[in-house]
């Protein structure tokens, strides 16, 4: 029932008492009236009306004319507006009508205040529902993909030690379940990919991108399914496409995913990749996927896109797939600002258009009176033009050849076209930050060596943080990708000692015989305390570190490592089965100081740091800036 919860202009004794009494439908109150009748009561004077009954009210209100308007949500009231006068004087109409209205929006202003208390409740259901799926996310990534580790792990030991093991007789099922495993692990990827998109938590790592080496490497993993259903595999690209700001790793998967599938629906013809630079409105660079297969009708394209759809049964009894990979290949490329399209005749084959946006072929000029950069310059990037001329002007009056880049995605392309001796690097930028700029300088093998300042006004306590970790491997690791990430780290007299920290001996295993005989020297530890323990006895060259393990997990090792001055230094490859997300990475994101703070430039010291970074000719992995 409402309550009477609110009297103005009367006594205290009366307020008091009708502060805690609920109102009830009934005649002996002009409130219970108007709620049991849901109209207006007007009462000219309490004390000759027959039905009212409330003489403690009568006695502490002192009043003789009341007004009872209720307040109504879809035919019924909610609550009631009582007015009273001291005297014997009735309400007008006019004022009956006023506040018959002003109780009309009150139940507005009331509905609305619901309204927005519920949206408020759902949101925050939304917003915890959200972080247990990214939690889901990141757990089922590491539960799923730790088992598949196992498995493709241990056949692939038993497949290359055949004589060890003695599996020579087995090798045939050894491969079946290795390529059942790789390819259980394609499925699960492809399944985590589409539900990150979905939720908002898929990152791109975004660098400049030279499109030659990466269609020669898209085509080299393609050549082998061409060729098991008699395709010719064609490739045409014009000379000078030039660079292209994308995730390589996503268009990658893209294009592989695409000519997998024209190899897969074509028997015997022809598949086809052409690429080409078109201007529509802006540049655009196009990769079409031809190929001479069965094609597709238009009601099978209409649901081509969609999540787990292929285009109609048959298709998938006789082909397989899940139906996700191009709806993932659409969502990875409009991230990137592109899209993917298709055209196609039964029998005829089909066409799948991906364009990207190409950006500009012009390099950006230094500023007016610089000289122009060689290959031994320093690269300026920073989104405001003042610190960027004048860092440039203090590092040009010292003898630096100096390039500069007005925001992140520029500042990589420059870094790519120039390969810089050092780069200053803004960490608020508008278009991509410093944080995001660094980690794809970080991943990138042919720039990954380059020392990085960060240059920032965020932290008032002149620290900021630079990637901690030289460089990720997902699990199951690929032995190639292991061989080019610690292949930085080599020490100048072999061996070149490397710490193992993971709590999965199989996994041990697999990577000490990966590594053995290769000018390495390999010492495992079972979980973080074990590597402490490790590190005081002997500091290796480079550390493969697990990061979920028992007792003490890898980010804990980062932590421990960034507390002795001794062990800052030394380059962390992280080995994980799990998904990094923000958090996880700014965890691993550790312990540097910054050189530069604007607001306490010091034209001197940024110099002076650069000139040292230069001599000393030291490796980007001991962390951006160099200075511990």
């Amino acid at each position: 029932m409402p309550a009477a919860t609110v009297a103005y202009g009367f006594t205290r004794e009366f307020t008091e008492l009708v502060k805690d009494v609920p109102v009830q439908p009934g005649r002996r109150t002009v409130a219970g009236r108007a709620l049991l009748e849901s109209r207006v009561i007007h009462i000219p004077d309490v004390q000759c009306d027959p039905d009212y009954d409330w003489p403690e009210a009568l006695k502490h209100g002192g009043f003789r004319t009341v007004l009872g308007v209720p307040l109504m949500r879809e035919g019924a009231p909610i609550g009631v507006l009582s007015l009273s006068r001291s005297e014997v004087q009735s309400f007008t109409d006019k004022e009956i009508e006023l506040v018959t209205t002003f109780t009309d929006q009150a139940v507005i202003a009331i509905e609305n205040v619901r309204l927005f208390d519920e949206i408020q409740e759902k949101s925050r259901q939304l917003e915890s529902a959200s972080q247990h799926k990214s939690q889901f996310l990141a757990t089922m990534s590491h539960e799923l993909r730790t088992p598949l580790n196992a498995i493709i792990g241990l056949t692939d030991l038993m497949v290359t030690n055949a004589a060890r093991f003695g599996t020579e007789k087995a090798l045939e099922p050894l491969r079946r379940v290795h390529g059942a495993g790789i390819h259980l692990l394609s499925l699960i990827n492809q399944v985590l990919d589409l539900s990150k998109i979905e939720a908002g938590k898929l990152e791109l790592s975004l660098e400049s991108v030279s499109l030659g080496p990466l269609i020669d490497d898209v085509v080299g993993t393609t050549r082998p399914l061409a060729e098991q259903n008699k395709n010719r595999l064609v490739v045409e690209a014009a000379p000078s496409l030039g660079t292209l700001t994308v995730d390589p790793m996503r268009l990658r998967q893209i294009l592989l995913n695409l000519l997998s599938n024209a190899c897969k629906f074509t028997k015997q013809g022809e598949v086809a990749l052409r690429v080409r630079k078109v201007v529509d409105n802006q540049s655009w660079i196009e990769l079409a996927i031809s190929d001479t297969g069965i094609g597709m009708t238009a009601e099978q394209q209409a649901k081509l896109f969609e999540e787990f759809s292929q285009a109609d049964a048959s298709t998938a009894r006789h082909y397989g797939g899940t139906g996700l990979g191009l709806a993932i290949s659409r969502k990875l490329a409009r991230m990137m600002g592109g899209d993917v399209t298709v055209t196609s005749a039964p029998g005829k084959g089909s066409v799948f258009t991906v364009r990207l946006p190409a950006g500009s072929d012009a390099p950006t000029r230094a500023a007016a009176g610089h000289r122009r950069p060689s290959g031994d310059c320093v690269l300026v990037i920073d989104d405001d033009a003042t610190a960027r001329d004048l860092v440039a002007h203090h590092l040009e009056a010292e003898g630096f050849s100096v390039a500069t880049a007005a925001g992140g995605l520029e500042g990589l392309k420059r870094a790519r076209e120039l390969r810089p001796i050092a780069i200053t690097l803004d960490v608020m930028m508008p278009d991509l930050d410093g944080w995001s700029v660094l980690a794809a300088l970080r991943q990138d093998s042919e720039l990954a060596e380059i020392p990085v300042i960060m240059v920032t006004i965020l932290d008032e306590q002149r620290r900021s943080a630079a990637l901690g970790a030289a460089g990720y491997l997902t699990k199951p690791v690929n032995r190639e990708r292991l061989h080019q990430l610690v292949q930085r780290y080599r020490a100048p007299a072999p061996p070149t000692r490397v710490l193992l920290v993971d709590d999965d001996p199989v996994h041990r295993e697999r990577v000490r015989a990966w590594l053995e005989g290769r000018q390495w020297s390999v010492r495992e530890a079972a979980n973080g305390r074990e590597a402490l323990t490790r590190l005081q006895d002997d500091k290796p060259d480079v550390i493969l570190l697990d990061l979920m393990m028992p007792e003490m997990d890898g980010f804990q090792v980062v932590d421990a490592l960034q507390e002795e001055a001794d062990w800052r230094d030394i380059p962390v490859i992280v080995v994980t089965a799990r998904d990094l997300d923000r958090e996880d990475r700014e965890r691993l994101n550790s312990g540097v100081q910054s050189v530069l703070v604007k607001e306490a430039f010091r034209p001197a010291d940024l110099v002076e740091r650069i000139r040292r970074l230069v001599q000393a000719g030291q490796p980007a992995s001991s962390g951006a800036g160099a200075t511990r």
